[in-house]
């Protein structure tokens, strides 16, 4: 198993973000809290048995987790969310171009957080219906170094799926969308896009 000593709020959200965007993987299950539970297993094992190879390699966490997780995100609510009158003026090819790059994005803050740290600790908490979904608790952290994760699923027709998180109070899709809005203050969606798909080949990704 790979080491680590030290916890930051980036890599607590996405850590959460991870285990929830994998939650969607057992299909129908009718408690999203026992998906959560049977789902952060494997993705714990993934990281013990793969953390040499991924620890501050996006691409390789990328390429570990996203068939994992890609199909269970609902990303037309997240991006809708994020964007608003942006998403809704976009064409599918700059929405798929955006959901692509920011997914990529998201595994980059998530293998850049990614340092030394000793065994993680994750306890499944209690769950409870909220705006429309149910939001599953998490406590996930290292000895006196914990945070407190809350994530929202939606049940669509075929599974469970992620359409928030919120880590230590800091939901993903408020603190998205102040980010994007601040950048789309004066240049337009196509030119974020490319910046955000710069950033990431400028990592490895093609």
């Amino acid at each position: 198993m790979f080491k680590a000593n030290r916890w930051t709020r980036d890599l607590a959200l996405a850590l959460g973000l991870v285990l929830a965007l994998a939650a969607g993987q057992a299909v129908a299950k009718p408690d999203p809290r026992q998906v959560v539970q049977e789902v952060t297993d494997e993705v714990m094992r993934v990281l013990d048995e793969h953390g040499e190879e991924i620890v501050g390699d996006p691409v390789a966490l990328y390429e570990k987790l996203a068939p994992v997780v890609e199909p269970h995100i609902d990303y037309d609510r997240i991006g809708a969310r994020i964007l608003g009158p942006h998403w809704r003026d976009a064409d599918a090819q700059t929405r798929e171009r955006f959901v692509t790059e920011f997914q990529r994005s998201l595994l980059r803050t998530y293998a850049s957080s990614m340092e030394d740290y000793t065994g993680v600790d994750v306890r499944i908490l209690g769950s409870r219906q909220r705006d429309g979904g149910v939001q599953v608790g998490m406590e996930v952290g290292s000895g006196d170094s914990r945070a407190r994760i809350l994530y929202r699923l939606e049940e669509r027709e075929e599974a469970w799926k992620l359409v928030d998180v919120t880590a230590e109070g800091v939901s993903l899709i408020h603190n998205y969308r102040e980010d994007f809005r601040s950048r789309l203050r004066d240049k337009d969606l196509e030119t974020v896009i490319e910046e955000m798909a710069q950033r990431n080949r400028d990592i490895g990704f093609e």
